[in-house]
């Protein structure tokens, strides 16, 4: 990330304290179930009584019963009442249980915590719940006395964030200060304790103080040029414009290649709208050969959002974009950026076209990226490049299942049905527990559509049943198997049951309907087959690909009695039919009048 991005990192570093000393569950400080064990037993001027109940406490706590832990330190502390341990154990299930934790259950365990900590004070496991505990009910005064107890115990890191962040949350930050100075005695100055102190001085309005801070990192890590373009980007966001611009420029004069530098004195020209300026040192970023490539990524990105925003023109982006493309081992984050961007400015389908064979060029085993292009050539009815594309694509991804349905797929359409069920049965030696389920399904759906093609049922229906069982939603699936079971007068009342959830789920899906509409027909329920054909065709347009449907109508209406209007409907299906042989048996049933 570079040094632009300042406040996201400052933010970060906020959240950095509280990820490693935030405050947390109370439990989750709980002594482990030994040395709750140790503890008990060394206590042994205790009740035997107590002590098993308090052990066995322990065990079913282990086991995750919590209800039966309850009860055995319940009845513990009838025999003892002020032994540390149990009531610190019945004030983590009164303070985090999610039964027992109420109002008076919460009040009832703030006691208890309190009082196990008072009665045993050398304890620090105990007082870290309870200083946690205290926090996250932003009891942060309270929070503060304990932790300076523990950390005067035992000066960890740990503990010393915990203070810092503590501090910061009740607003004194003198004690904030006061704790980073002791944290850096025992760990040593770094960048992140620094921005620390940096934005403490800053909320206390010192900021002689805070930028003395970091002028300090600089001083103690003179070859780390990034501390002084972090600090050239403080003074810049704080106002002091002229002693960034200098900083920037003196970091360029001793490494004039500095990526940091770079993308911030970008930032500073753009900010400063000194067009010319920031154009220049743009183009010497992005086509300088010795730049870090998320550096030029950086400043690419920001240049192409920028005209985005403002909806300026594409050709000088495009331009630059298309130059660092060409650079010698460019990284295709720059064509994904043009990709985006010729998205974003909606330019005409060839830009896009182009920037997804740069991206792939640049890294051809991204699969999003031959994906988009395998479905451009695929709207386009380029399917010898959409061919090219699947099998590439298994070369570097040989276990991408849907690189083998596309090229299955491909092949159906051209009529190589042979070697496109060879593909699928390959694509289907792929198919694991890490599959997508829904496109494992296609796959063998799709084989089985080719099966029946080849008059293979038996293998067909198995694989019908293989899709299904892996996506039992796949209507295409559930249609055709219902489709083809019609076809051979076999199972339909399968074959209507899966029929009927495809209607259900899309009940004005023409398609869907007349196979509905045939099953019943098939099964000679005749009346019912012409309610679902009626309904089927007020979906359907009268195109080459609905013909069916008005030849299935017609063979309805026939068997109603209704000849003429069968014939009517024989002779639009012909009128539409791209099929020779089809339109010959259309030809047929108009001219005998019967099917």
């Amino acid at each position: 990330m570079f040094s632009r991005l300042l406040p996201f990192f400052l933010c970060l570093v906020a959240a950095l304290w509280v990820g490693c000393s935030s405050p947390r569950p109370a439990v989750s400080s709980a002594p482990s179930a030994e040395k709750s064990l140790s503890a008990s037993m060394e206590k042994k001027e205790r009740p035997r009584r107590f002590n098993e109940l308090f052990l066995e406490s322990v065990r079913q706590k282990e086991l995750e019963r919590i209800d039966a832990q309850f009860e055995l330190l319940e009845a513990a502390l009838k025999i003892c009442p002020d032994a540390p341990e149990a009531l610190y154990e019945m004030a983590l299930i009164k303070l985090t249980g999610t039964v027992y934790s109420d109002t008076l259950s919460r009040t009832e365990g703030d006691s208890m915590l309190q009082l196990a900590v008072r009665l045993e004070p050398e304890n620090l496991s105990y007082k870290k719940t309870l200083g946690t505990y205290l926090a996250n009910m932003t009891r942060f005064r309270e929070a503060i006395a304990l932790y300076e107890e523990i950390a005067d115990v035992e000066d960890e890191a740990e503990n010393l964030g915990m203070l810092i962040w503590l501090y910061k949350q009740n607003g004194d930050y003198t004690g904030v200060i006061r704790t980073i100075e002791r944290l850096e005695q025992k760990e040593g100055k770094s960048e992140m304790l620094s921005l620390e102190k940096f934005q403490t001085y800053i909320a206390m309005n010192d900021n002689s103080r805070a930028f003395q801070t970091i002028e300090e990192l600089c001083a103690e890590y003179p070859l780390d040029l990034r501390y002084r373009v972090l600090l050239g980007d403080l003074y810049d966001q704080h106002g002091f414009h002229e002693r960034a611009l200098d900083t920037y420029l003196d970091v360029l004069a001793t490494e004039p290649d500095n990526s940091y530098a770079q993308i911030s004195l970008l930032a500073y020209y753009k900010a400063a709208q000194a067009d010319s300026l920031y154009l220049n040192l743009l183009k010497r970023v992005v086509l300088n050969p010795r730049t870090e490539s998320d550096a030029r990524v950086e400043a690419l990105r920001t240049y192409t959002i920028d005209n985005i925003q403002s909806g300026g023109d594409s050709e000088p982006v495009l331009a630059l974009l298309d130059s660092a493309i060409a650079m010698p081992r460019q990284a295709a984050e720059v064509a994904r950026l043009k990709v985006y961007y010729c998205m974003q400015k909606a330019l005409p389908v060839e830009y896009f076209f182009e920037a997804l064979q740069q991206d792939l060029e640049l890294e051809p085993d991204y699969t999003p990226t031959r994906m988009s292009l395998l479905q451009m050539q695929l709207s386009n009815e380029n399917l010898q490049e959409a061919l090219q594309l699947c099998r590439d694509g298994l070369l570097y991804e040989p276990s991408e299942v849907v690189f083998y349905y596309y090229e299955a797929s491909i092949l159906y359409r051209l009529g190589e049905d042979d070697e496109a069920i060879k593909v699928l049965q390959r694509g289907v030696l792929r198919i694991d527990d890490t599959a997508d389920p829904e496109t494992a399904s296609d796959l063998h759906a799709l084989l089985a559509d080719i099966l029946c093609s080849k008059k293979l049922y038996e293998e067909a229906y198995a694989a019908y049943d293989r899709a299904i069982e892996l996506n039992p939603n796949n209507l295409l699936c559930l249609n055709n198997y219902a489709y083809f079971l019609s076809q051979q007068n076999t199972q339909l009342e399968k074959a209507l049951k899966m029929s009927k959830k495809t209607i259900e789920a899309e009940p004005e899906n023409a398609t869907y309907l007349d196979t509905y509409a045939w099953i019943l027909f098939v099964s000679k329920k005749y009346d019912e087959a012409k309610t679902f054909i009626d309904r089927t065709l007020q979906h359907a347009e009268l195109n080459s690909e609905n013909y069916t449907l008005f030849d299935h109508a017609g063979d309805i209406y026939f068997h109603i009695g209704e000849r003429t209007q069968a014939v009517d409907f024989w002779k639009k299906a012909l009128s539409v039919c791209p099929d020779a042989v089809d339109a010959r048996k259309l030809r047929r049933k108009i001219r005998y009048r019967r099917p």
